[in-house]
C-alpha cells in the first residue's frame, strides 16, 4: 500500500460463519504510531465469497508511515458472538510527493 493513494483491500475470511448476520464490524490498520478503523458502514461484505472489501482515502493513507502495518477484522453477530481474524501484515510504501493530490 502506498501512502497518499486510495487503495482497496479485499480481506478473505476462512470461515463458515454467515456474514450476513454481522451487526458490528471493524477493520483496523495499525502501525507503531497510527491506527485507522473502518466500521461496518465503510465496508462491503460478500457472504458467498467470504470477502470484506474496504477502501481508504488519501488522507487516511497519508497518516501511515513507511514500514509494516498490521491489519485485523473484528466482528459481532446478532447472537452476540464476537470474532477476530488473525493479524496480517502489509507493507506501507513511501511516496516522493507528499500530500493530497
Amino acid at each position: 500500500m502506498y501512502r497518499g493513494t486510495t487503495p482497496t483491500l479485499y480481506l478473505e475470511l476462512e470461515t463458515e460463519i454467515d456474514l450476513s448476520d454481522v451487526t458490528e464490524l471493524f477493520v483496523t490498520i495499525k502501525s507503531p504510531r497510527v491506527e485507522i478503523n473502518k466500521s461496518l458502514s465503510d465496508v462491503q461484505i460478500d457472504n458467498e465469497l467470504k470477502v470484506i472489501t474496504v477502501s481508504f482515502t488519501q488522507e487516511e493513507t497519508l497518516k501511515l508511515f513507511k514500514g509494516i502495518a498490521d491489519v485485523q477484522v473484528r466482528f459481532k453477530l446478532s447472537n452476540g458472538l464476537a470474532y477476530a481474524t488473525t493479524i496480517e501484515s502489509i507493507e506501507i510504501e513511501r511516496i516522493l510527493k507528499d500530500g493530497v493530490i
